[in-house]
C-alpha cells in the first residue's frame, strides 16, 4: 500500500510556520496503538487481573439504613435579647445542615462503638492499643450521611460485615444523636434564671444608692427640671441684660445730646434791644472829607500823577468802599435776661444722668446673675453624661430585671416542654439487612475502566516519548517538513523492525515515480531538473529508492535520466546493482553507461570510501548532466558516511530527506536538515520509507 501523501485535495490544514499538515485520520490515530500493542495490552492486564484477585476476596457487606425527618420549630429561632422576642431564624438548608454537623460528632461514634461492643463491630481492632479511635475513624469511613434531595430527610446509611451488628450500631447512633441535641437545644433551668435576676436586683439597688448620692453632692433633687429651670433663667436673665443694655444706650445717648444742647445753649438771653445811626459811617464819612480836601490841596500844588495824589486817590477810594460795607444802623442799648431753654435742658440732663446710673447698677446685677446661672448650667450640662449614664443603666437594669423576673416564671413549664417535643422525627428505624453487597461487579467494571485508561496512558506516552517515526503525521511534527511520499515494506509483517534477522525492503511504484517527477517539474520547469536524495544513517534506503525511480522515469523512453551514484559502499554501485538484476549496460564514455540501450543511463561510482567527491568534480559533473539529461537523480550516501550530500544540496533543483519508518531518530533527522539549510540547499520534503502497517487489513480498509 502507498500513500502520496502531496497529491492536490490531500491538505486541509496548515502549521502556524506557513507549511502544509496532512490532515489527523482515524488511520494516524489508531496506528500507535496497534503498533504498541503489546505495551498497551500488558498495561490493561495489570489493573484487570488486580481487580479479578479483590473479586475473588472481596466478602459481602451489609448495609443499614435509617432516616430522620427534621422538623422547623423553635430550636432554629435565634432569640435577640433577654425577654425571649424571636429574631433572625435559619432555613431549611442551614437547619439540616446543623443537623447533619451534630450526627457526624466524633464523641457520638465512639460513645455507640462502646455501648455495643468493639469486638462486636469490629473484632480485628479490639486487640489494638489505639482500637477505639481506629474504629471510630474506621466507623466514619462506613457511615455515609445524605439530605435527600428537597425534602428535610436524612438518610443514615452503615456498612459493616454483620448485618444485625450494622443495624445495632446505626439505631444506637440516632438514639446518642436524639439525647445529644436535647442536651444542645435544651432551654436555661429556674436556678440559673432566679440567680441572674437577684443579681440584677442587687445591681439595680446599687444604681439607686449612686443617683441619690451623685444628686446630693450636686445640689439638684431632679436633674431635667433642675436643669430646664437654670436654662429657662438664664434666657431670662439674657433677656433682661439685653433690655438693660438698650435702655442704658438709650439713656446715655439722651443724657449725650442733652449735654451738648445744653453746651450750646446760652444761660442769658437778650429782652429788648435800642437802635441808631452808625457811628462807624459818621466816622467813614469825615474821614472822607479830609481826605478829599487834602486831594484838592495837593491838586492845586502839584501836577496830575505825582505820587502824592495817587496815594490819596487810593485812599479816598479805600475809604469809600469801607462807606459802602459799613452798616447804617447799630445797637444803642440791649437788656438780658435767664434763658427758659437752658433751665429745661439742665433739668432733663440731670433726670437723665440719674436714669443711667440707676440702669448701670441694675445691668451689673443682672450680669452677675447671668454668670451664676451660665456657671451652674455649665455644671449640669458637664455632670449631664455621667447622670444619664446612671440613668441608662438604672433603666436597662430595670427593663431586664422585668423580663428576668417574668422569664423566671415560665422557664420551669419551658423546660419541661422542651424535652418532650424534640423536633426530630426517627421516619425509619435500621433493621438488619438480608442481603449483603459485596461490590464485586463495581470493581471488575472499575479494573476495565483502569485498565483501558492505563493502556490509552501507554499509547499516549509511548508515542508523545518515541524519537523515531511510524506515520506520516510523525514525520510532519517532528521535523516540521512534508511528508511527500510513503513508501511501504517490500513484504508485509506484523512484527517490529528488529525481530526479524533480516532488513526490510521498499519498492516505488508507477504512481510514486509519478509524483516525484511531477513535483520536481514543478520546482523546475526546465530541462535538466536535478533531484537528490539523501538520509542521515545507511541502509534507509536512498539507493534502492533511487534505483526505482530512475528506471520508472525512464521506462516510457520520452525522459532522458541520468543516475549519478556518489560514494557507493564497496561493492554496491548502482551498475553492480542493475547488473545483478540482469540488466544490459553498455559504456558510453569513461564515466558513463547506459541501460538496456534506452534512455537510463548511469555514472560510475564518483568517489569512493577512501578518496570523497570533490565540490568541483560534482559541480562539473552536475552542470554537465544539466545540459545533457532532462532528469538527472543524484544518489549520495548517508550523512553518517559523508559530507557528499552537503556539498551537492546548493546544486540541485530539489533535495527530498528519506526517513526509515521506526529506525530513523528525529533528532538526527533534524539534524541533517539544519546542516543542508547551512550548507545552502533546502529540503523541500521526506519520504517515509519501509513503512509498516500494523492495522489489519480488513480494519485498514474499512477506515
Amino acid at each position: 500500500m502507498n500513500a502520496a501523501v502531496i497529491e492536490q485535495g490531500a491538505y486541509t490544514q496548515s502549521s502556524p510556520s506557513g507549511r502544509i499538515r496532512s490532515p489527523l485520520t482515524i488511520r494516524e490515530v489508531l496506528t500507535p496503538a496497534f503498533y504498541y500493542r503489546r505495551e498497551a495490552i500488558l498495561a490493561f492486564l495489570i489493573p484487570v487481573l488486580l481487580a479479578i484477585v479483590a473479586v475473588f476476596l472481596a466478602q459481602p457487606v451489609y448495609v443499614a439504613q435509617s432516616r430522620l425527618l427534621i422538623l422547623l420549630g423553635d430550636d432554629y429561632v435565634f432569640r435577640t435579647d433577654v425577654s425571649g422576642a424571636a429574631g433572625l431564624s435559619f432555613d431549611r438548608a442551614q437547619i439540616v445542615h446543623a443537623e447533619m454537623e451534630i450526627l457526624t460528632a466524633k464523641d457520638l461514634r465512639t460513645r455507640a462503638i462502646q455501648d455495643v461492643g468493639l469486638a462486636k463491630v469490629y473484632p480485628a481492632l479490639a486487640a489494638e492499643p489505639q482500637g477505639l479511635e481506629k474504629a471510630a475513624e474506621q466507623l466514619t469511613k462506613d457511615l455515609t450521611i445524605d439530605n435527600v434531595p428537597q425534602s428535610n430527610v436524612i438518610e443514615l446509611s452503615l456498612r459493616n460485615k454483620d448485618a444485625q451488628v450494622a443495624a445495632d450500631v446505626l439505631n444506637k447512633l440516632v438514639a446518642l444523636y436524639i439525647e445529644r441535641r436535647r442536651s444542645i437545644f435544651e432551654q436555661s433551668d429556674l436556678q440559673s434564671v432566679n440567680g441572674q435576676r437577684d443579681q440584677l436586683n442587687l445591681r439595680l439597688a446599687g444604681i439607686e444608692e449612686e443617683l441619690s448620692k451623685f444628686s446630693l453632692d450636686h445640689g439638684f433633687g431632679d436633674y431635667p427640671s433642675e436643669f430646664a429651670t437654670v436654662q429657662s433663667q438664664q434666657a431670662s436673665l439674657t433677656s433682661q441684660l439685653q433690655s438693660l443694655d438698650q435702655q442704658l444706650a438709650t439713656r446715655s445717648g439722651r443724657a449725650a445730646v442733652l449735654s451738648r444742647r445744653l453746651q450750646s445753649a446760652p444761660a442769658e438771653m437778650d429782652v429788648s434791644t435800642d437802635r441808631g445811626r452808625s457811628q462807624q459811617l459818621d466816622d467813614l464819612t469825615r474821614s472822607l472829607l479830609d481826605l478829599q480836601n487834602q486831594r484838592r490841596v495837593a491838586a492845586a500844588r502839584f501836577v496830575d500823577g505825582y505820587p502824592l495824589i495817587g496815594d490819596l486817590d487810593r485812599k479816598i477810594a479805600e475809604v469809600q468802599e469801607q462807606i459802602r460795607n459799613a452798616p447804617a444802623q447799630q445797637v444803642t442799648a440791649v437788656r438780658r435776661a435767664v434763658n427758659p431753654v437752658h433751665q429745661q435742658l439742665d433739668t432733663d440732663l440731670a433726670s437723665s444722668e440719674g436714669d443711667v446710673a440707676g440702669l448701670r447698677l441694675a445691668r451689673a446685677t443682672a450680669a452677675r446673675d447671668l454668670r451664676a446661672a451660665t456657671t451652674r448650667l455649665a455644671e449640669l450640662v458637664r455632670i449631664g453624661p455621667e447622670y444619664r449614664e446612671l440613668i441608662r443603666k438604672r433603666t436597662m437594669l430595670e427593663a431586664s430585671f422585668s423580663d428576668i423576673a417574668k422569664r423566671s416564671e415560665d422557664t420551669q413549664l419551658a423546660d419541661v416542654l422542651s424535652k418532650s417535643k424534640a423536633n426530630v422525627r426517627v421516619v425509619q428505624a435500621a433493621d438488619a439487612p438480608v442481603k449483603g453487597k459485596s461490590g464485586r461487579m463495581i470493581l471488575l467494571i472499575a479494573g476495565l475502566a483502569l485498565g483501558v485508561i492505563a493502556a490509552l496512558a501507554v499509547i499516549l506516552v509511548s508515542a508523545a516519548f518515541s524519537d523515531v517515526m511510524i506515520t506520516p503525521r510523525d514525520v510532519e511534527q517532528k521535523l516540521d517538513v512534508p511528508i511527500i511520499l510513503a513508501v511501504p515494506m517490500a513484504a508485509r509483517a506484523d512484527r517490529r523492525r528488529g525481530l526479524k534477522g533480516r532488513p526490510r525492503t521498499s519498492h516505488l511504484t508507477y504512481e510514486d515515480s509519478k509524483l516525484l517527477l511531477r513535483l520536481l517539474s514543478s520546482v523546475a520547469p526546465g530541462p535538466g531538473r536535478v533531484m537528490q536524495l539523501v538520509a542521515a544513517n545507511g541502509e534507509e534506503g536512498v539507493s534502492s529508492l533511487m534505483l526505482d525511480l530512475a528506471l520508472l522515469a525512464a521506462g516510457d523512453g520520452s525522459r532522458r535520466v541520468l543516475l549519478i551514484d556518489i560514494e557507493p559502499p564497496e561493492g554496491r554501485s548502482a551498475a553492480q546493482g542493475l547488473a545483478e538484476s540482469g540488466a544490459t549496460l553498455h559504456r558510453l564514455s569513461d564515466n558513463r553507461l547506459s541501460v538496456n540501450g534506452g534512455s537510463l543511463h548511469v555514472t560510475l561510482p564518483v568517489g569512493a570510501r577512501d578518496m570523497g567527491a570533490a565540490e568541483a568534480q560534482l559541480e562539473k559533473t552536475i552542470a554537465q548532466a544539466r545540459r545533457d539529461y532532462d532528469v538527472v537523480l543524484v544518489d549520495t550516501p548517508a550523512m553518517a558516511r559523508s559530507a557528499a550530500a552537503l556539498i551537492a544540496a546548493p546544486m540541485v533543483d530539489m533535495t527530498l530527506i528519506v526517513v526509515e519508518a521506526e529506525a530513523t531518530r528525529a533528532a538526527v533527522a533534524r539534524n541533517l536538515i539544519e546542516r543542508i539549510d547551512a550548507a545552502g540547499g533546502e529540503v523541500i520534503g521526506a519520504i517515509l520509507n519501509k513503512r509498516g502497517f500494523y492495522i489489519p487489513r480488513l480494519i485498514y480498509s474499512w477506515l
